[in-house]
C-alpha cells in the first residue's frame, strides 16, 4: 500500500485528555477526521493540497492530512486494522520517513480510538534539505488507516539545529501531545 506524503514545513490515537471548555473540536466530515485543540490556538493558511488543517501556537505547528486510497491496489491490506496492529519502525520509514530527508523515528506504540479502532503513535527527528539549508525538527504523528480512509496529525517544530529544535521542543511537548491524542479517523 502506498500513501502519498509531500514534504511540508512540518508535515498526530485516542482520548487521553479531557476536553475542555477552552477547546475547539474541529470535525471535518468530508474529510472524516476529529481534532481538538486550544481555542487560543491559530488556524493557519493550508499550504498543501493534501493539508486539511493547519493550526499554530508559539512554534509548533500541528497540521491534518486525510484522505481515500484504492484499496483495489496491489499490496493494499484485506484488513486495515490487523495493517495498523502490526505496523513496524519500517512502515513508519516508507509512508512517512520519505516526506522529510533524514527520519529517525522513535517510541512507536498502539493505541486506539475511542471505538476501539488501532493507531500509530511515534516521534521522528528529522531534516528537510533546502537549497543549501538544512533544516532540523522534531515532530509527534498519529497514523490510522480505517477501511478506505487514512489519516495522520503531525505536530512538531523545526529550527536551524538540532539543539535549537529540542530547546523549542521541550517547553511544548505536553501541548503536541495532547493534540495528537485528539485526533480521531472516522469510519469510512
Amino acid at each position: 500500500m502506498r500513501f502519498c506524503f509531500l514534504t511540508t514545513s512540518v508535515g498526530f490515537l485516542f482520548y487521553a485528555s479531557v476536553v475542555s471548555a477552552a477547546d475547539k473540536t474541529v470535525h471535518d466530515q468530508q474529510n472524516g477526521f476529529s481534532l481538538t485543540f486550544p481555542e487560543e490556538w491559530i488556524n493557519e493558511p493550508l499550504s498543501e493540497e493534501e493539508i486539511r488543517l493547519s493550526v499554530k501556537f508559539a512554534d509548533l505547528i500541528c497540521m491534518v492530512s486525510a484522505s481515500f486510497y484504492d484499496q483495489s491496489a496491489p499490496g493494499s491490506p484485506s484488513d486495515t486494522g490487523k495493517f495498523m496492529e502490526g505496523w513496524s519502525m519500517n512502515n513508519w520509514e516508507k509512508t512517512i520517513g520519505t516526506s522529510f530527508s533524514t527520519a529517525d523515528f522513535s517510541n512507536d506504540s498502539l493505541a486506539r480510538f475511542p471505538d476501539g479502532y488501532p493507531v500509530r503513535l511515534a516521534d521522528v527527528d528529522f531534516t528537510v534539505l533546502s537549497g543549501n539549508a538544512t533544516f532540523y525538527g522534531h515532530s509527534r504523528f498519529a497514523f490510522s488507516v480505517r477501511g478506505a480512509r487514512y489519516g495522520y496529525v503531525n505536530c512538531g517544530v523545526m529550527g536551524e539545529s538540532a539543539e535549537q529544535v529540542a530547546r523549542m521542543w521541550a517547553p511544548l511537548a505536553d501541548k503536541a501531545e495532547r493534540v495528537v491524542n485528539s485526533f480521531i479517523l472516522d469510519t469510512p
